[in-house]
């Protein structure tokens, strides 16, 4: 369900902005990022996908879902 309005001003001007998927507890979740054009706030909506299939990922599959410690944390303001 994508959301209609911004829950911060109640306004329905929002942008997607590019999803992140992370892997917690053999799971992979898929977590949407939304800007509200009106007020400028950020808010996010969380998916969580289905349970990750170890035997099917490759090396470079788990090197894109470990988190990177030289890549900025969180949103820049």
């Amino acid at each position: 369900m994508i959301p209609k309005y911004c829950p911060y001003c109640g306004d329905q001007k929002l942008e997607e902005l590019e999803p992140t998927e992370v892997a917690i507890d053999n799971m992979i979740w898929t977590i949407y990022h939304y800007e509200c054009q009106f007020c400028g706030e950020l808010f996010d909506r969380i998916i969580p996908e289905g349970e990750l299939e170890w035997d099917s990922i490759t090396p470079d599959d788990l090197d894109a879902l470990i988190d990177d410690d030289d890549k900025p944390k969180g949103y820049p303001h």
